[in-house]
């Protein structure tokens, strides 16, 4: 189930581009009729819909059917002994709608430089994070983590990074999967 998931993700993110490349360059939060605002202020202007928001904003992903407010709860760093870094990122996602909604997630860390780690099928061994069955006003919190191979790559995060997450429904029955994606400029301290 996992694994078809994983690849119907990839599929629709691959759809996605080819329909984002054909249309105009107005910004997408997921398919299409999905939108994205951050939960306390605009994003920046001129950024598009899915600019990176403080990392202590929620972000409100909705299409026709779903609704769910998005944020980070924590970001932790383990050093591995590899030399490398396990970066946990725990997101904490609350129901808006009176549909019920399951979702899997993957992270994808990009440094300042355009560097990026994770991503979908990548993240947490490739499973990502997955949410159990929540309802509306129901919060969940489920823990994703990112791989840094290198210090010197795990360094450069504390120059700027961005964390992007990529949600997908999963469906109850006969639905279509629908994505979001959701940002956050990540604080420096994150990453001792």
């Amino acid at each position: 189930m996992k694994t078809g998931i994983v690849c119907l993700c990839v599929l629709v993110c691959i759809g996605m581009a080819l329909v984002a490349g054909c249309m105009s360059s107005q910004g997408n939060a997921g398919t299409p009729g999905g939108t994205s605002t951050p939960g306390t202020t605009a994003p920046t202007p001129g950024a598009g819909e899915n600019a990176a928001v403080s990392q202590d904003q929620a972000v409100t992903l909705a299409n026709g059917t779903y609704a769910f407010n998005a944020s980070i709860s924590s970001i932790t760093s383990a050093p591995l002994s590899s030399g490398g870094h396990r970066v946990d990122i725990y997101l904490t996602v609350t129901d808006l709608n009176s549909n019920p909604i399951q979702l899997q997630s993957f992270s994808t860390l990009t440094s300042a430089e355009g560097t990026s780690f994770g991503g979908i099928g990548v993240s947490h061994d490739g499973l990502g994070m997955e949410t159990p069955p929540i309802g509306q006003g129901t919060p969940a919190t489920g823990r994703d983590y990112v791989t840094i191979d290198s210090d010197q790559d795990y360094q450069a995060l504390k120059n700027g990074a961005t964390l992007t997450v990529n949600f997908v429904t999963e469906p109850f029955g006969n639905e279509t999967p629908v994505s979001f994606v959701a940002s956050w400029a990540l604080n420096p301290s994150d990453f001792t």
